[in-house]
């Protein structure tokens, strides 16, 4: 702050004296009480930029979404929503099968009247595989890894599409399977208790379980599931 030029006492002595000393203590006092403050102004100003602003709002990063983790047993050729073991673990079996894919055993198929039986059952593998024999008192660890439940042998009426896609095992080149099995073959070795080669085709008929994929309340999809 500039410095301020002496004041100087008017000419003349007595009460013009008192009053030019009142004058020159209140400038004193106005002079000192303004470097204080710009002295605090000052210092506030340098701890506030040291600190940085205080006003800007926080802000925590999005976490990752979690899932699932497991994947669901099933086909690897079917599409549809896997419904896990529908009926399994201790869960209640559904009377009518979703839109969904399930596991279990034809007992026949009549392709004219578009409907079969279907057997639904429990399919595990691996450490489930074990646990579920060992519940039961079977043997452990299971034989190829693999262990399949059928506490009920209710059939149910499900419709199929005549044009349904089958990924089956052609048995005279096993195991893999691809299309070119018909669902009146299928259909018809299921009535037999053998394997049975009909038009060039190998079937297993009932000896092999099935995954079926049902949309729209019919099946659209089979697929043979291979037992070594």
């Amino acid at each position: 702050m500039p410095a301020q030029p002496p004041v100087q006492p008017p000419a003349g002595g007595g009460s013009t004296r008192r009053t030019w000393l009142i004058v020159a203590a209140v400038v004193a006092v106005l002079v000192v009480g303004g470097a204080v403050l710009a002295f605090a102004l000052s210092d506030d100003d340098e701890k506030q930029a040291a600190s940085g602003p205080t006003d800007e709002p926080s802000v925590t990063a999005p976490t990752s979404p979690t899932g699932p983790t497991a994947e669901p047993t099933g086909p690897t050729g079917a599409t549809g929503e896997d419904t896990g073991n529908a009926g399994c673990a201790g869960a209640t079996a559904p009377e009518t099968l979703a839109d969904g894919t399930y596991f279990g055993f034809f007992e026949s198929i009549d392709v004219d009247a578009g409907v079969t039986k279907f057997d639904l059952a429990c399919f595990y593998t691996g450490e489930e595989a074990n646990q579920q024999a060992a519940a039961r008192g079977d043997e452990v660890p299971v034989p190829n890894d693999v262990y399949i439940v059928n506490d009920n042998p209710a059939t149910r009426d499900v419709p199929v599409d005549p044009s349904a896609e089958l990924l089956l095992i052609d048995w005279n080149a096993c195991c893999e399977t691809g299309p070119g099995a018909t669902l009146d073959g299928l259909a018809s070795a299921l009535g037999h208790k053998n394997f049975v080669e009909i038009d060039g085709w190998k079937y297993a008929g009932s000896l092999s379980p099935y995954w079926v994929t049902i949309a729209n309340g019919q099946i659209v999809g089979i697929e043979e599931q291979f037992l070594p």
